[in-house]
């Protein structure tokens, strides 16, 4: 049994080949576009390279945009992928194919919350238990405010409260 060689396509890597969505042939014939401005140009190399995923969709003009994301609608390629390649939003591929493209409605993910790092609490005696005091409009206490001051003094000298005693130690 012998294999049949796979067709070569001139111009495409050879793993691309497989999915690789022809537009032109091998004479690049000239394509005219009946728009309500008029006959438009279009350039078939250029749609075939943003189809295929190697050119940017920014580059193209409106009319070729339309006529990639024509293209690829009728290949069932996904409206995202059409949009990204094409550089055209989901919005505007709705406008130019009312009915046959349905976007997909993110909802928001209900099952599953995000929950902070527990934290110890802050607790007297401690720079964060006299911002706690503080937060809460609360007295702040004698304690946390020695600590507060010792951090103060910690950071004026060092630059930074990374480090800074928890707790001024009692004297005995």
């Amino acid at each position: 049994m012998r294999l049949q060689p796979r067709t070569i396509i001139p111009g495409v890597p050879v793993g691309r080949q497989r999915d690789w969505i022809p537009v032109t042939t091998f004479a690049v014939p000239t394509v005219w576009l009946a728009t309500a401005d008029g006959l438009v140009l279009l350039d078939l190399i250029a749609v075939e390279l943003a189809v295929n995923g190697l050119r940017d969709g920014w580059t193209l003009t409106r009319d070729e945009k339309w006529f990639a994301a024509r293209l690829m609608l009728d290949r069932k390629v996904p409206y995202s992928t059409i949009s990204t390649r094409v550089g055209a939003s989901g919005t505007t591929l709705v406008e130019w194919f009312p009915g046959e493209i349905e976007p997909i409605v993110i909802r928001p993910d209900r099952g599953r919350k995000r929950r902070r790092k527990p934290t110890p609490s802050p607790f007297c005696g401690t720079r964060s238990g006299h911002r706690r005091h503080i937060r809460l409009r609360e007295r702040v206490c004698q304690p946390c405010r020695d600590a507060k001051r010792e951090a103060d003094r910690f950071y004026r000298e060092h630059g930074t409260y990374v480090g800074a005693p928890l707790a001024k130690a009692a004297a005995p």
